[in-house]
Parts: C-alpha cells; sequence; structure tokens
C-alpha cells in the first residue's frame, strides 16, 4: 500500500519517516496542491493531508477521481472540511489528531479575553494612552463567565478561568451532556447574565444554530470564538459591537486587513501554533497514518 503525504517533508522528523517508510510500500510527499499524480495511481493508497497545501479543501469530486482510497488522515482536529458521511459510503475511513493542542487553544482564548477586558484593540488602534471614558477597562475577577461546548478545551479553560473570574463564576452550556452539573447553564440563561462568553464547540448545524438570532445577547457581554468554522458568526457579533449592542468580540480569521471602530480583536488564526502543540500533533498524525493501513485510530467517520 502506498501513502501519499501532502505536507512539508521537512515538518516530520527524521525518526517518524523512517516508520511511516517501514510501514507503506512507498511514501510520497507532495508540497503543492496537485492531484495528478494520485488520479494517474491505481493501486491502494492512504492520503495524509495538511490543509494548508490543500487550501482547506478536499472535495467530493477530487476523491471521487481517486481509485483504491483506503483512508483520509487529517492533520487536524476539526474534519468538517471534509465530507466524512460521503466517504464512508465509499468505504473511506477519515480521521484526525484530537487533543494535541488543548492547551495552546485554551491559553489564547483566554489572552483573546483579558485583551477585550483591557480594551487592547483601542490602544492599538490608539498607538498611545488614552484617558477617555470608552478606554477604561475591566477586570476579569468575579466577572460571570460561560463556555458554549465542554468538551476538552472547554474543559481546560475552565479550569484556568477557576483561578481568574473565581470558581463559583464559571458556567458552561453543552448540547450533548452535563458533564459538571454543578456548573451547567442552559444557553439562554447563559447570554442573558454572562459576561464573558467563550465559544468552543465543534462546527455543525447544529452548534451553528445557536447563534441564529443574537439579539439576546446582553449589552456587556464580551464574546470569544476560538472554534472554527464561526466566522460568520463573529462578523455578525462585530457588527453589533460596533453599534455598542455588545461589549466586544474575538476570533480568529484570515482577513486581518478589515478596520474595526470598537472592542473588536481580530488575530490570524494560531492559536495551536505553539513549540509544544506542534510536536504533539506531528507524533499523533504520525501514529494515526500508520494505524490506517490496517487498524484505523481517530476515526471520525
Amino acid at each position: 500500500m502506498k501513502l501519499y503525504i501532502f505536507c512539508k517533508q521537512s515538518d516530520f522528523t527524521g525518526d517518524q519517516i523512517r516508520i511511516l517508510k517501514q510501514n507503506y510500500a512507498k511514501v510520497i510527499f507532495i508540497e503543492e496542491n496537485n492531484f495528478e499524480q494520485i488520479f494517474a495511481d491505481a493501486d491502494e493508497k492512504v492520503i495524509a493531508l495538511d490543509p494548508d497545501i490543500v487550501g482547506w479543501t478536499f472535495t467530493n469530486e477530487t476523491i471521487e477521481k481517486i481509485k483504491n482510497l483506503g483512508a483520509i488522515c487529517l492533520e487536524t482536529t476539526g474534519y468538517e472540511w471534509v465530507d466524512c458521511d460521503y466517504c464512508a459510503k465509499k468505504g473511506i475511513v477519515v480521521t484526525n489528531v484530537p487533543k494535541y493542542s488543548t492547551n495552546a487553544v485554551a491559553e489564547k482564548a483566554l489572552f483573546m479575553a483579558l485583551a477585550l477586558a483591557k480594551k487592547f484593540p483601542l490602544f492599538l488602534r490608539e498607538g498611545k494612552m488614552n484617558w477617555a471614558q470608552e478606554f477604561i477597562a475591566d477586570d476579569m475577577k468575579n466577572a460571570f463567565t460561560g463556555i458554549v461546548g465542554f468538551g476538552d478545551i472547554g474543559a481546560r479553560l475552565a479550569n484556568m478561568l477557576e483561578n481568574i473570574v473565581g470558581v463559583e463564576r464559571v458556567c458552561y452550556y453543552s448540547r450533548k451532556d452535563k458533564k459538571n452539573k454543578s456548573l451547567y447553564m442552559g444557553f439562554d440563561e447563559m447570554i442573558e447574565k454572562c459576561e464573558y462568553l467563550f465559544v468552543t464547540l465543534s462546527k455543525n448545524k447544529e452548534s451553528l444554530a445557536l447563534f441564529n438570532d443574537i439579539s439576546k445577547f446582553n449589552k456587556n457581554m464580551k464574546v470569544v470564538i476560538i472554534a472554527n468554522g464561526f466566522e460568520d458568526v463573529a462578523k455578525r457579533l462585530a457588527q453589533k459591537c460596533e453599534k455598542h449592542e455588545i461589549g466586544g468580540v474575538a476570533f480568529e480569521s484570515d482577513d486581518l486587513t478589515k478596520e474595526y471602530k470598537t472592542n473588536i480583536f481580530v488575530t490570524p488564526h494560531n492559536a495551536y501554533y505553539t513549540k509544544e502543540a506542534l510536536v504533539n500533533m506531528f507524533e499523533i498524525w504520525t501514529e494515526t497514518i500508520i494505524s490506517a493501513k490496517n487498524k484505523p485510530i481517530n476515526k471520525v467517520n
């Protein structure tokens, strides 16, 4: 079985490349968004995808052209950019890389919240100290704080926040279960009461639907979106913030050129980008790619 890796070969360690070559008949690295070599190859194969190489898309039309594809191993935790249901119908396993950047992402989310609390976006644009009323910052201590989504990142974030806002001031909403009933709060009550709201959900129809109506978000709320796929929600919240209908919004974006006037903090998609997280990512990804040949781990379909 062959292995095609859409990633820079230099991103893997020498040991990781050696073990991949020990497990596959041939390992081919492709460092550009070009599938012609795979389309022409009729042998059994596994494909590993770095989303930055393929432009965060791997369409059904592309998959349809690939013969004898057994598995698609994504480098990311999120897998919404591949049609997993379509792959399942064709007998193609899709895997992801879970939990590699939990701490890194939680720390970035906390940094973004503190930036909003301290009116950092206003001072960045001002370029100097300003004593006007709108520049007066807030303490996060004792601020009622909600987390929408309570997976690994949400739980880690809750742990961090306990020492900042206080144990009794942290709550969460999760659609599927209530892992900690003492912290659980309904979504409608949360957006009415919380001063800070962290969005750490996975993107799907149900999670996006929570934000169809943002009219009930309270005026003091500062929203931090650290989840992928919610940029449309973030932009709508930014419009609300510019009308002074909420206290602030922070999110990641590929477009850093747009200029905002109020407490809106936009950063690159770099939450995962720490030395520790990258080491974890390639270790887990390598192990997952090896498993895909016979008994796949980290399956998402």
